[in-house]
């Protein structure tokens, strides 16, 4: 019998983070709330331990995507994730991450036909203490502008100086047309940085589309050791991949790797339900 199609695929990529246990378990209720499919696609983690997470957190629509013989590469594990997901609107969502509220169904209802949704505001579940400041908010932002009047701008850091959340690009809700209209993700960014901000450049300068956000959540705090930097400082690897970023965008390329990508690993990688 052939399977309804989800309303939405949220997808989670994994390399050897232990926190995906909380994610699954405290993010349950979301997921389960309506026809919704998670996919986790471990990306050259340990099998055993990935197979032990999802088993312990059994619910309809979960599915486990495994990626052997490769280092963790979070734009290609999307890419294949969103290649394989079965609904019409995808959900990045990051393996160290939990929701509040009714953040999926409301922001399914906000996306409209030309936007894509992050999350307003991360809460970190161990936070550091305050300082006094009459400032609320403090903002970087970047702002491009191509020949043809298009306009992208992305807030490379928002913190909320009174409650200490900020921004979380990486949690991003888009159209899968529109995902595949850019070729997806660039997995030419090796390390760590700029892969969720130049997703949502390409996505304003080559489809025009404007960004929304809403709703919050909880990022499970860590330090940089538990990050893939392939070897690199955290600011180095941010800076390599911004920099090459910039060249594409000088150029007036604006595409993923998405295609590319599922057709290398198609019949490569494995199903675990």
């Amino acid at each position: 019998m052939t399977r309804k199609q989800p309303q939405l695929s949220i997808i989670i990529p994994w390399s050897r983070r232990p926190e995906l246990d909380v994610t699954l378990r405290r993010n349950r209720r979301f997921f389960t709330a309506r026809p919704f499919e998670v996919l986790v696609v471990n990306c050259g983690g340990d099998i055993r331990m990935f197979r032990k997470l999802l088993r312990a957190h059994r619910f309809p629509g979960l599915r486990g995507l495994e990626m052997r013989g490769t280092s963790f590469n979070k734009s290609l594990a999307l890419n294949v994730g969103a290649s394989a997901a079965r609904a019409d609107c995808l959900l990045f969502l990051d393996a160290d991450v939990v929701l509040r509220s009714n953040f999926l169904e409301e922001s399914l209802a906000r996306l409209g036909t030309k936007h894509f949704v992050t999350v307003d505001r991360l809460f970190e579940s161990h936070p550091s203490s305050l300082r006094p400041s009459r400032l609320r908010e403090l903002a970087y932002l970047m702002r491009f502008v191509d020949r043809k009047g298009r306009i992208a701008q992305v807030e490379t850091r928002r913190v909320n100086l009174s409650d200490g959340s900020h921004s979380g690009p990486g949690v991003v809700m888009l159209r899968r047309k529109h995902f595949e209209e850019v070729s997806g993700m660039n997995s030419n960014l090796r390390g760590w940085g700029w892969e969720d901000m130049d997703l949502l450049v390409r996505l304003q300068l080559a489809l025009g589309l404007s960004p929304k956000r809403h709703g919050e959540g909880v990022h499970l705090t860590h330090g940089d050791d538990q990050r893939d930097l392939a070897g690199m400082h955290k600011k180095a690897s941010e800076l390599l991949n911004l920099s090459r970023c910039l060249e594409n965008y000088r150029e007036g390329y604006y595409w993923g790797t998405c295609e590319d990508d599922f057709e290398k690993w198609q019949g490569r990688f494995t199903w675990f339900e």
